[in-house]
């Protein structure tokens, strides 16, 4: 794989937080680091500079004792610094269940980009990789990663903690899960999370772990009947989704025997549009209190959903998210579908703009093929 540095098009994106070169997620809204929106630039880009920066960054904030206002656990990476009360007087910092696998996948891909100097990276890192491993370890029971916030309280700042963190998409369930939660794309992300951190330390124990996790993620949310979204107190939420074809980027080809193509073709018909893969259905979007999830095709995703498609062979879906080409100018966000085509949230998005540069198929994951 070539090393790549970093496109002139993420140079406005550029900060600096305690001395430490970072990114900022998104222009105007969002001028704080995020470790999930960075992290997942620098894979879809394949850009060494913005997952080199990234996992120091995240390393340096990576979560040391529980605290039940920020959500800060033991091992756990960083959702946005420095963070916001968005539900006083919870804070947003840590409010994020999938950003410690998605740092450990992060490390994988510099790790294989740095060949030359591997031992001395796994020096550096192995401590984090470790703390990384644990916390995500105290979250799993019976092969599921069950999400809950710190001892002593019951909420987190943010509504719900993976990426599509604006509300629960079922009107019937209220805004934010009942705790314990377990994602459906979730699964899939801790499972190639701990696939990364036993190809890196060389852990067969943690092999045999990802690959019971990957099993039992496909067996319980991706089956010939449903996609479960999510699991929590009230039962689960089987419903169509984009998260299903976005799990596809992170599980290996080995898996393709046991993943029910023709179900997750036929469901996801509810989610072309003609802009790409929708992330809710329209009949359910309709009914939400909040939109941000709901009918509209985000930027980024369509670049993993593209990528996950391609690798089991959903070539028609793969086309469908091609559409968002023509309106990502700059780096746009989302759009809206209905009643009419429209920008939503920032125009300059640090993972917009990756899913510009893989969609052009520059040097990007397209090309280089490693999830």
């Amino acid at each position: 794989m070539q090393t790549t540095t970093s496109h002139k098009l993420f140079e406005e994106f550029i900060t600096n937080s305690e001395g430490l070169k970072c990114y900022m997620a998104g222009l105007p809204g969002y001028p704080r680091n995020f470790s999930r929106d960075t992290i997942l630039s620098g894979i879809i880009a394949a850009d060494q500079q913005l997952l080199e920066s990234q996992v120091m960054m995240s390393c340096t904030h990576q979560g040391q004792q529980d605290n039940p206002i920020t959500g800060e656990e033991p091992g756990k990476i960083h959702h946005e610094y420095p963070g916001v009360v968005v539900n006083a007087p919870y804070v947003s910092t840590y409010d994020a269940c999938d950003t410690t696998a998605l740092y450990l996948i992060g490390l994988e891909v510099l790790w294989s980009l740095k060949k030359v100097e591997s031992i001395k990276f796994l020096n550096h890192y192995k401590h984090s990789i470790e703390k990384s491993v644990g916390y995500i370890q105290r979250h799993i029971k019976g092969d599921i990663f069950w999400e809950f916030p710190p001892p002593g309280v019951k909420h987190f700042s943010l509504f719900t903690t993976y990426w599509k963190d604006s509300i629960v998409a079922d009107p019937n369930r209220g805004l934010e899960p009942i705790y314990p939660v377990a994602y459906g794309l979730v699964q899939f992300q801790v499972a190639r999370g701990l696939l990364a951190a036993a190809n890196m330390l060389k852990r067969d124990s943690l092999k045999i772990q990802a690959d019971q996790l990957f099993k039992k993620a496909i067996n319980e949310f991706m089956t010939e009947q449903c996609f479960c979204i999510m699991q929590d107190k009230r039962g689960r939420l089987e419903q169509v989704s984009s998260d299903e074809l976005h799990a596809l980027a992170y599980i290996p080809r080995e898996y393709t025997s046991l993943i029910p193509k023709d179900a997750i073709y036929h469901r996801t018909q509810e989610l072309i549009s003609t802009v790409g893969i929708a992330c809710t259905p329209r009949a359910v979007s309709i009914k939400l209190a909040d939109q941000y999830h709901g009918y509209v095709v985000w930027m980024f995703e369509q670049a993993l959903i593209h990528y996950g498609c391609q690798k089991f062979g959903f070539n028609e879906i793969a086309k469908v998210t091609q559409r968002c080409v023509p309106y990502i100018g700059d780096g746009q966000e989302l759009v809206s579908i209905e009643p009419a085509i429209k920008p939503l949230g920032n125009d300059r998005q640090l993972w917009s703009v990756a899913a510009k540069i893989y969609f052009s198929n520059l040097h990007s994951l397209r090309r280089v093929d490693w999830l």
